[in-house]
């Protein structure tokens, strides 16, 4: 009778393989090592960290030959090899030797992990070890990823963005006043629905460059957090043009006359400009939505 293969049940269904990651971890404190993650959101990239003596990381993104099925590929060695089952001689280690780890998740995030000391062979360990190995060397040409900022840079950044928001109201405060006073009345109608498509165009291009970046691998958002805040920036922008000036405008022309003589046209204005800052305000809320996802961008990218 053929034993079941524990790690094939581990991991079922096959079509979920997709989902699940492989991750090896050989870093010895003294004398540095490498860390290789296959993870469980993508089959085209892995991550490499590569750890000098004393600690220091640099990370690496290295492609998979997805055509190839590379993933899938190195997942079915686990079950060839029944990794659930391997069982290293488990002993005392020596000084300084190194003990890595490997650790196969599934797609509902359930973990496995075997270690095994350096010195101790152990034939199917070591096969799915080599093969992560193998990924870890595809890293001389690449690129690593920007060094996380500091700190200091972070709250620098942090305090120019806020003060940005703040001159951004103050300009649209000085704007609004010559530009509605030159567009009043005759065409007002025609600034409250430039404006409004303004901000709706301004968010809903926020609202895709966030999406897209959570599609993003964490480690590949490396700068375009800065179109988002850019865009945050614009929206509070129009939306600070857009409620001084229509309020501006909406008041002047309900105080032009008394309720009673005022004209239809008039009237509608007034309703126009304050549905106009009622809206402009919903946009900001709207923004805001945002904002905690930002952040989350930001703090990932720092």
């Amino acid at each position: 009778m053929v034993a079941e293969n524990k790690t094939a049940v581990f991991l079922h269904p096959a079509h979920t393989w997709n989902r699940a990651s492989l991750e090896l971890v050989d870093v010895q404190p003294l004398h540095g090592g490498v860390r290789v993650l296959l993870p469980s959101w993508t089959v085209a990239e892995a991550t490499v960290s590569q750890f000098a003596p004393g600690g220091t990381e640099t990370k690496y993104r290295i492609p998979l030959k997805w055509t190839e099925n590379e993933k899938a590929q190195l997942i079915q060695l686990c079950v060839d090899h029944d990794f659930l089952t391997i069982q290293p001689e488990m002993r005392l280690g020596l000084p300084d030797e190194a003990r890595p780890s490997l650790t196969l998740q599934n797609h509902k995030r359930k973990k496995h992990t075997i270690t095994k000391w350096a010195g101790v062979e152990n034939a199917r360990f070591d096969a799915i070890y080599q093969a992560m190995l193998g990924i870890a060397a595809r890293t001389e040409g690449t690129r690593p990823f920007p060094k996380p900022f500091t700190p200091l840079q972070k709250w620098v950044t942090m305090a120019g963005i806020a003060l940005g928001v703040l001159l951004l109201g103050l300009a649209g405060y000085g704007l609004a006043r010559p530009f509605v006073t030159a567009l009043w009345p005759d065409r007002f109608g025609l600034l409250l629905v430039l404006l409004l498509h303004l901000i709706a165009f301004v968010l809903a291009g926020l609202a895709g460059l966030a999406w897209r970046e959570r599609r993003k691998p964490r480690w590949d958002r490396a700068y375009t957090h800065v179109w988002t805040l850019a865009g945050v920036n614009l929206c509070l922008f129009l939306a600070g043009v857009g409620a001084w000036g229509l309020a501006e405008t909406a008041v002047l022309i309900w105080r032009s006359d008394l309720l009673v003589a005022a004209g239809d046209g008039q009237i509608w204005y007034a309703i126009l400009g304050y549905a106009g800052v009622i809206t402009a305000v919903l946009l900001l809320v709207a923004s805001g939505q945002l904002m905690p996802r930002l952040l989350t961008l930001i703090d990932e990218r720092f």
